[in-house]
Order: C-alpha cells, then sequence, then structure tokens
C-alpha cells in the first residue's frame, strides 16, 4: 500500500523504462520526485511520493509505476500499474514518440477508457520525430494525448492545464 490518505489526489505514472516518466514529472512539479525515482528500482513495485503540482496547490500524491517485459501476457505485465492505476484520481501514460504501441500499453489503455478512468498520454521525445502509426493508434482508440519533449520543454504547459483540469473534476 502507498502512502494516500482519504481527500487527497493521487496521479499515477505509467510508461516503459527510459519513456521519460521521472523527467516529466520533474518538469511538471518538481524536482524532489526526480533524484528518488532514479535510485529507486520501481520496476517491480510502485514508487509513492507526496508533491505539490503548484506552489499553492494541495498535495498529491505521484504513484510511478513502469511497464516492463513484452514477453509475458499483456495482462500480467500490467498487474502493478492497474494497482496504481486503481488506487489513482487520474493517470498519465508516457510514450516514446519513436515507438508503436506495446500489447501492455493497449491492454493499459483499454483498460482505462473501459472503467472510465480519466487520464491522459504524454507522447515524449518527439525532438526525435514521431512515428505516424503511434499517432493513427491512439486517434483509433479515441484517446487525448499531447505531443511533448521534456528535454526542450516543448508542449509542458498545455499538458499540465489538461491534467490540473482531470484533477478539479
Amino acid at each position: 500500500m502507498g502512502i494516500h490518505t482519504e481527500g487527497e489526489l493521487s496521479i499515477a505514472v505509467i510508461g516503459r523504462g527510459k519513456v521519460g516518466k521521472s523527467l516529466l514529472i520533474d518538469k511538471l512539479i518538481s524536482p524532489q520526485v526526480v533524484d528518488e525515482a532514479r535510485t529507486e528500482n520501481f520496476k517491480l513495485k510502485p514508487l509513492y511520493k507526496k508533491v505539490r503540482l503548484f506552489s499553492a496547490g494541495p498535495e498529491l500524491v505521484i504513484k510511478i509505476a513502469s511497464i516492463e517485459n513484452e514477453l509475458v501476457k499483456p495482462e500480467a505485465t500490467t498487474k502493478k500499474c492497474l494497482m496504481a492505476v486503481s488506487e489513482s484520481d487520474c493517470t498519465v501514460i508516457v510514450l516514446d514518440a519513436r515507438f508503436q504501441l506495446t500489447d501492455s500499453e493497449t491492454y493499459l489503455i483499454s483498460y482505462l477508457v473501459k472503467r472510465k478512468i480519466p487520464f491522459l498520454i504524454a507522447i515524449n521525445k518527439i525532438e526525435f520525430g514521431t512515428n505516424p502509426n503511434l499517432l493513427t493508434e491512439l486517434d483509433a482508440l479515441e484517446t487525448v494525448y499531447f505531443e511533448i519533449s521534456c528535454k526542450e520543454n516543448a508542449g509542458l504547459d498545455n499538458m499540465k492545464k489538461k491534467l490540473i483540469h482531470l484533477l478539479a473534476e
């Protein structure tokens, strides 16, 4: 169990390894999460951390979980992610702009859509170009996504506004 208590808002940040989950949190929230996240092994279990989305705002619980091992059924690889998602008010799925969706990512998105869980998708690393097949897949799934670059600080303001709006609902 994490550190989420009654009345607090929480966000699950989900994605494959090396897609920029920690850097995205650093850019949207504060550097207090990123250093700890990089030293923790959250491939096995989610990392829980309390932060503020903006200085005067309420405290949020951030849960970072990594999707790994495509050799196992997608349902098994996303089990820890589904746990983090089920305990959260909103989910951010972080994708690498260069690659198409994996089975695990597709399964997770379908799960969120079916259960009407608020989420958005951050397509990170657009500075390397965006795979058009990825955008086609996301459009077919009727998802809300933002093309961003954490490295170049591109597209982050609009995404942060949408995230604040989702949490306010």
